[in-house]
């Protein structure tokens, strides 16, 4: 297989686990939200992963990389959300 045939496949895969992968965030949020259970995370943790994941979604926006941009901005709720959960349950 050549590079530009694997490319399409692999862009499929990244793209279906980009959008899989921030749901694993949801047993958390239950957590934070329903039981108000924000003992061991870290508001400075969290802040960087939300600040990353802006860039990496603006980084994206910006390279026309749809890809990038649209598991990056999933990645902002999770974060953003945990986050704010945390502030308010501290």
């Amino acid at each position: 297989m050549t590079t530009e045939t694997l490319k399409p496949h692999v862009e499929k895969a990244v793209f279906g686990f980009g959008i899989i992968n921030p749901l694993t965030a949801i047993p958390q949020l239950y957590q934070v939200w329903v039981f108000k259970h924000v003992a061991g995370l870290s508001m400075i943790t969290l802040s960087g992963a939300l600040l990353m994941a802006l860039l990496w979604t603006l980084y994206g926006v910006l390279g026309r990389q749809t890809v990038i941009w649209v598991t990056s901005i999933a990645w902002v709720a999770m974060n953003g959300l945990t986050l704010l959960g945390v502030a308010l349950f501290t």
